[in-house]
């Protein structure tokens, strides 16, 4: 069985080959147009989340986790 860390790795190195192969034509690569029930932005947008995510985690398991807090004080 994989550890956490290969597994989140295994799905890093997915993402980016998911938007490195993203071109005008695929999914994620075109722009939203109006009256269409696609949204590739909000795709792509939620690729880079998860990829923060992912790093956030790899850093947690790997001893160097930061944590950035946004918001008013």
């Amino acid at each position: 069985m994989a550890s956490n860390l290969t597994n989140l790795q295994s799905r890093q190195t997915e993402i980016f080959e998911e938007l490195a192969a993203m071109s005008p034509d695929t999914a994620g690569g075109k722009p939203n147009a109006p009256g269409k029930n696609a949204d590739h932005v909000g795709y792509r947008m939620s690729l880079y989340a998860e990829l923060k995510e992912i790093a956030q985690q790899i850093a947690i398991l790997t001893g160097g986790s930061q944590v950035d807090v946004y918001g008013r004080i």
